[in-house]
């Protein structure tokens, strides 16, 4: 009998890839399907390959009549294996650790957004459409992340139920800091859309009374009020923005990355938000697979107490820093700073995959210097010059702080280190 020749596939892989692979593989005389994704997922269902195997010739005639009864009876083994298991599509890597925390001992979810791709920009690869097509289960954060994804999750993962985690119930919500320096008070748990309508209800109040007080000034008077009416409507709408940057306001809109009525996306941060999900993944796939329910709600139990006694650790490592100051290189982590009230002064940049203006560079360096800012962090995903030039001329420190996890290994670990690592960042450059 002639070698045994392994086709691996990585997950990612397409359908096609693995068939071509399969014929350039098929002048052996046997060819055994070990595809691991199968063990966990229904993703490349062997069906695929024993149709192949049946009915095209140029497989068939490569291989004796034993390797063809080898490889069909792999095919057969590993289908049943994987009918085990739900397939689980995520999006993000933290959302894939807690999904992985949650299939522990029955399969393992499939991520999109791997490595340091970010997530606002993101775009699907043709090659990996099969895997929303294919799902059972898709866990997304929502369009607020990642716009690019929300068609292709509702029409290739049509009969999949999909589960928008930032319209759970029980996630705490807080408001996009719309300009590149915070004021420490962001603490609303709505959104900023609110206290806008609230603000300008308020002014046009004022503006009724003031107009009412003033009937019988002068026709000049009245003319300057209602100048100055139009412009404040405007006005209500723009203050968010640096002043003056016109250019940096088309900066931060100019990806199309929306934000979901002004809720800041970055959820995960907040650890109580993390066991929020984790439930909810639970509870979906003890619904798709009631055979393995009690799994799913045992581990979901596990997850809970062990982010829970993580988030007793990260608040007492961060005490020790609380009233230093620094800037983040985008506001991904207002959910983390809100949680333990360890609060930013600003960020280099609004929109990270936009270049920064010189107006910009240049008011960020003058902040750094005038707020005395301890450390200035930058980000894996992005590059460092940025931060280099913010800093000179200051005794700012550079620390990197990482809100996906980009170098850590996916897994069941990855959200509990990721959620440590961004403390023991934040105390190591400010203290």
């Amino acid at each position: 009998m002639g070698a045994v020749q392994t086709i691996q596939a990585d997950g990612n892989q397409p359908r096609t890839g693995l068939f071509n692979s399969l014929l350039q593989k098929s002048s052996a005389n046997v060819i055994s399907l070990h595809v691991t994704t199968l063990h966990n997922s229904k993703v490349l269902p062997m069906h695929f390959f024993q149709d192949a195997l049946r009915s095209n010739h140029e497989v068939r005639s490569g291989l004796t009549k034993t390797g063809y009864a080898i490889a069909l009876s792999t095919c057969l083994l590993s289908s049943t294996a994987a009918a085990d298991a739900p397939n689980v599509v995520t999006t993000i890597k933290p959302v894939h650790s807690i999904a992985a925390a949650i299939m522990d001992g029955v399969g393992t979810p499939h991520i999109l957004i791997d490595g340091a791709a970010s997530p606002h920009g993101f775009s699907l690869k043709p090659s990996q459409a099969f895997l929303l097509q294919g799902a059972d289960a898709v866990f997304w954060v929502g369009p607020g992340l990642t716009p690019s994804l929300d068609k292709a999750i509702h029409s290739m993962a049509a009969g999949a139920t999909v589960v928008e985690l930032m319209e759970l119930d029980g996630i705490e919500h807080l408001g996009i800091r719309e300009s590149d320096q915070f004021d420490g008070h962001d603490h609303d748990h709505g959104s900023e859309e609110e206290h806008d309508d609230d603000d300008h209800e308020k002014h046009s109040s004022e503006e009724n009374h003031d107009h009412e007080k003033d009937h019988g000034d002068e026709h000049e008077h009245e003319e300057e009020h209602a100048h100055n009416d139009s412009h404040d409507h405007d006005k209500d709408h723009k203050d968010e923005h640096a002043e003056g940057h016109e250019d940096d306001h088309e900066e931060e809109h100019s990806d199309g990355h929306e934000h979901e009525g002004s809720r800041d996306a970055h959820i995960w941060l907040n650890p109580e938000n993390g066991i929020t999900i984790a439930k909810a993944m639970a509870e979906t796939l003890s619904e798709l697979d009631p055979e393995n329910a009690k799994t799913y709600q045992e581990n979901a139990k596990r997850f809970s107490d062990r982010i829970t006694s993580l988030n007793s650790e990260i608040t007492g490592k961060l005490e020790a820093v609380k009233g230093g100051k620094f800037i983040v290189f985008h506001d991904a982590y207002h959910h983390f700073e809100h949680h333990y009230d360890i609060e930013a002064s600003g960020s280099v940049t609004v929109t990270p995959e936009a270049l920064s203006s010189a107006d910009r560079v240049s008011e960020i360096q003058t902040r750094v210097r005038s707020l005395d800012i301890s450390c200035v962090f930058q980000e894996p995903q992005f590059e460092s010059k940025l931060v280099d030039v913010v800093i000179e001329g200051s005794d700012a420190k550079v620390g990197t702080l990482d809100p996906l996890g980009t170098m850590l290994e996916n897994g069941p670990e990855l959200y509990p280190a990721l959620l440590d690592n961004l403390a023991t960042s934040m105390v190591d450059c400010l203290k």
